[in-house]
């Protein structure tokens, strides 16, 4: 049963590119293509895998993280893994939280406004709440070689998912065109046996249990429907008129991150820590994307998807002092082992009179997987890949500070997988790994940060940051990700730039304030399904992406303890 629908995940990967390709590009990009269908081909070979409806798109998700912390950290562009005395550079390397002298109590509130734009098109959201809160606590133990030992706790929001996206505009190709290729790719592979398996029957087997997703609402919406001889599926025909098509889209959610630190120093020169990580996912997506052909008639596409769960993780760090002036910080932070629940739910409303051949007796619906809107659910583990950070640090007496952080991630080793308790020989997610260890690669993040005491209490700062996307050159090209069911909206992010500064006031030795501004952008590119390449021109399928401009503007105030 479930077979049919873990091949729905892979066979909607064909890969696509735009139309003014050069012939080098095309015949990579059929190379590509076909050997993503001999994974389908070699997928119906497995006889039994449970329901999944997993992609990479869901991989990385939930594995690229964003910048926050503390104000002081985020005026600085979050280049803080060689000076530690700070919750963030205590999160970015654990061996920060040797360089505390005394205990601290420290929380951090975040006032963001995030804005996207497509060809004029707005979509704000704005947000308030907590990114940070902490304690560490100084333990001295009068000991030359190893004068004292920390330990901390400390809450650090690591992503936001809080996003509204709004976007319209004409395709070369449309979802009657995406769906009809769904459907006769599981058609030739098998994953469909007979079309009537498409049919919602009252009292009936419930076709979204085994059949592929999308051929199932299409076919019950009649966007592909019987010949006059019934003796196959067609596409429904809508002559030459284009479609206008549009994208209302709205995410939210979060990942945190909980870490228990302990660490110590050695000599006073060489800093060591541990940190064991608990992290908590909470994201939910709705999406319609609509296309219409006249005044009255069209069709709607709609989704619904929440994923929620947690992981494990540690770090390992080190921060050295060969000088005063100098400071260089290691840290590892170890994959990320999730186990996650995701519940799913799609609705197609088609008004296609006009182009509906009489035959048919077609009449205006809703086809819906659930009835009772509730969604089907599915659990999967998820291990995200492990980042090195290497950082180093100058502090010139009281005055000025400069640091950079380099973190590299290699978002290749991303692995979808059932979950650990399955008993089940087969791997569902074997091509789906497959197509992550072949469409991402390493990707490089910089910070850099300065600080300046203008004053014994006053201080000012600058930083920068850098995050590289994660996509190989091929595939972002191709546009075509691999997604899952009928949840075909995905984006191919661009990298990230981060502008940030700040200031911090002293008010005695124990209180402190800082603030800080952090201006993000990003272009992504918007598609409203996969782009289809296929040998045959004539039967190529054109998503015509969005270009969608990411900003947002964040507010931090940091009120902090010492004690």
């Amino acid at each position: 049963m479930a077979l049919l629908v873990e091949v729905e995940v892979a066979e909607a990967q064909v890969v696509a590119a735009h139309v003014q390709v050069v012939e080098e590009d095309k015949l990579n990009i059929i190379f590509m293509d076909m050997k993503k269908i001999t994974y389908i081909i070699a997928s119906m070979l497995i006889l039994s895998l449970p329901l999944s409806a997993q992609s990479e798109v869901d991989a990385l998700r939930f594995s690229r993280e964003d910048l926050h912390g503390t104000a002081r950290a985020m005026a600085m562009g979050g280049a803080f893994g060689a000076l530690g005395g700070d919750l963030t550079g205590v999160n970015i390397n654990p061996a920060g939280i040797a360089v505390y002298r005394s205990s601290e109590v420290v929380g951090t509130l975040n006032l963001s406004l995030e804005r996207s734009t497509e060809a004029g098109y707005n979509a704000d959201k704005s947000q308030f709440g907590m990114d940070n809160l902490g304690f560490v606590g100084y333990f001295p133990l009068r000991n030359d070689i190893m004068p004292h030992i920390n330990f901390g706790f400390s809450f650090n929001k690591l992503k936001s998912f809080d996003k509204d996206i709004s976007a319209l505009g004409n395709s070369s190709s449309t979802l009657i065109d995406y769906i009809y290729s769904d459907y006769q790719y599981s058609l030739n592979s098998g994953a469909i046996n007979n079309p009537d398996d498409l049919l919602i029957v009252d009292g009936g087997f419930d076709p979204f249990l085994d059949q592929p997703w999308l051929s199932v609402l299409g076919r019950n919406s009649f966007l592909i429907h019987p010949n006059s001889n019934n003796t196959a599926l067609i596409p429904m025909n809508v002559g030459k008129n284009t479609a206008v098509n549009e994208i209302v889209l709205n995410e939210r959610g979060y990942i945190d991150n909980y870490d228990f630190t302990v660490g110590t120093t050695i000599n006073n020169v060489l800093n060591l820590g541990f940190s064991l990580t608990i992290k908590d996912i909470s994201y939910s997506m709705t999406s319609d994307y609509l296309e219409d052909f006249t005044e009255t008639n069209g069709y709607t596409l709609s989704n619904k998807l929440t994923t929620s769960g947690a992981g494990v993780s540690a770090k390992f760090g080190a921060i050295y002092r060969p000088m005063n002036e100098l400071r260089l910080g290691l840290a590892y932070h170890t994959p990320t082992y999730y186990a996650l629940t995701e519940t799913f739910w799609a609705e197609l409303a088609d008004e296609m009179s006009d182009f509906a051949p009489d035959y048919l007796g077609y009449e205006p619906g809703v086809t819906t997987s659930n009835e009772d809107g509730l969604g089907f659910i599915n659990d999967y583990d998820l291990r995200t890949p492990g980042k090195f950070v290497v950082s180093a640090a100058t502090v010139l007496g009281n005055r000025f500070i400069a640091s950079v952080d380099y973190e590299l991630v290699d978002y290749s080793k991303m692995k979808l997988s059932t979950p650990s308790n399955t008993i089940d020989a087969t791997d569902p997610y074997e091509y789906d790994n497959e197509y992550i260890s072949t469409d991402f690669r390493n990707a490089s993040t910089i910070k850099i940060g300065t600080e300046y005491r203008f004053t014994p209490k006053f201080y000012g700062r600058l930083g920068y940051a850098w995050m590289q996307n994660p996509y190989e050159t091929e595939f972002k090209k191709a546009g075509n990700s691999a997604v899952a069911g009928s949840n075909l909206i995905f984006r191919m992010e661009g990298d990230t730039n981060y502008f940030t500064g700040g200031l911090g006031y002293r008010f005695n030795q124990n209180f402190f304030l800082d603030l800080a501004i952090v201006y993000k952008t990003q272009t992504d590119d918007l598609y409203p399904f996969p782009n289809v390449y296929a040998e045959n021109i004539e039967d190529d399928i054109f998503a015509n992406p969005f270009e969608l401009k990411n900003s947002s503007y964040r507010g931090l105030i940091t009120l902090g303890y010492k004690f």
